[in-house]
């Protein structure tokens, strides 16, 4: 593993769930989304900028070797990297979460319930439930009325 790493500060129901699924530090996916992104967006450290010390972050990802780009070099990420790999996992996040209360939703409970358990499983605080039952009704609604896709 690298000793270089790459800090993100997201919110606390996404580092929950970032940390319980990939491990705190993050390791990635070999060749997944996410690990692809890191590959893509690291760089040279330029020279006007200082390393990132991670001070104020909540998720560490170490940089793993990838081919043509060894971390002892390639060591940096823009702004605009880190906001597109917190993208990246809260898209997975969403896509988690409208699989697993999704397919359940007209059963048998409520789906107060069903959100609870999912952030439970998943290792997110319930103080977050609000959020989490939120990004779940949006994302439901938001494919039924651009796309005319009901998601239960």
């Amino acid at each position: 593993m690298s000793e270089y790493n790459v800090y993100l500060r997201v919110p606390e129901y996404l580092a929950d769930w970032i940390t319980h699924t990939f491990g705190n530090p993050v390791i990635l996916v070999k060749d997944g989304p996410e690990s692809r992104l890191l590959n893509e967006q690291i760089c040279k450290t330029p020279l006007n900028k200082k390393p990132d010390t991670g001070e104020g972050c909540n998720i560490t990802i170490p940089i793993p070797f990838f081919k043509g780009k060894h971390p002892e070099t390639y060591n940096y990420i823009h702004k605009s990297g880190k906001k597109a790999l917190m993208e990246s996992f809260y898209t997975l996040l969403r896509k988690n979460l409208m699989e697993e209360v999704g397919s359940l939703e007209n059963g048998n409970c409520k789906m107060a319930t069903l959100i609870y358990a999912f952030m439970e499983k998943h290792g997110i605080d319930e103080r977050h439930w609000y959020t989490v039952s939120q990004i779940y009704y949006r994302t439901r609604k938001k494919y039924f009325l651009d796309n005319g896709v009901k998601i239960r």
